[in-house]
């Protein structure tokens, strides 16, 4: 699950403006691998409207040529997750898993033709179903960014 939950934050912050893709095209990725039973769709679909810019934005950031992408510094399950799951009386099914990410994300851009960047520490919490849920793991849900689990 840890390995998925890494590969789930680089599909969230690893995009570049100056191409002919847009931010549905880089939600399209992530709801693909969704819950197969379709129950936490709906919400991964709002929780994804969090991450990534709206397309006018991302229109205006393409004028900046904006790439970004994430320095991942630590993954961990995160202690309120073992309360979470004590407290469900068995209603959180075997193999779903939450992962707080913690990194840093690093946009780059030209502004007025001289080379622009920024970093920004971010933190957010993955919630996956694998095994023996699944064969393999799912994406059900994401924190609010900048406020997972802890």
């Amino acid at each position: 699950p840890e390995t998925y939950v890494r590969a789930v934050a680089v599909a969230l912050f690893e995009w570049y403006t100056f191409t002919l893709l847009a931010p549905v095209d880089h939600r399209g990725v992530l709801i693909e691998d969704a819950d197969p039973t379709g129950t936490e769709t709906p919400g991964l679909i709002t929780d994804l409207d969090g991450y990534f810019p709206s397309a006018s934005t991302w229109r205006d950031l393409a004028e900046y040529r904006t790439n970004q992408h994430i320095e991942i510094e630590q993954v961990f399950v995160p202690e309120q997750w073992a309360e979470a799951v004590a407290a469900s009386g068995g209603q959180i099914v075997d193999g779903t898993h939450a992962y707080t990410v913690e990194g840093t994300r690093n946009r780059a851009g030209v502004w007025y033709d001289e080379p622009v960047t920024s970093s920004h520490p971010v933190a957010f919490t993955v919630f996956v179903s694998c095994e023996p849920m699944f064969e393999r793991c799912h994406l059900l849900r994401l924190s609010e960014l900048d406020n997972p689990l802890r």
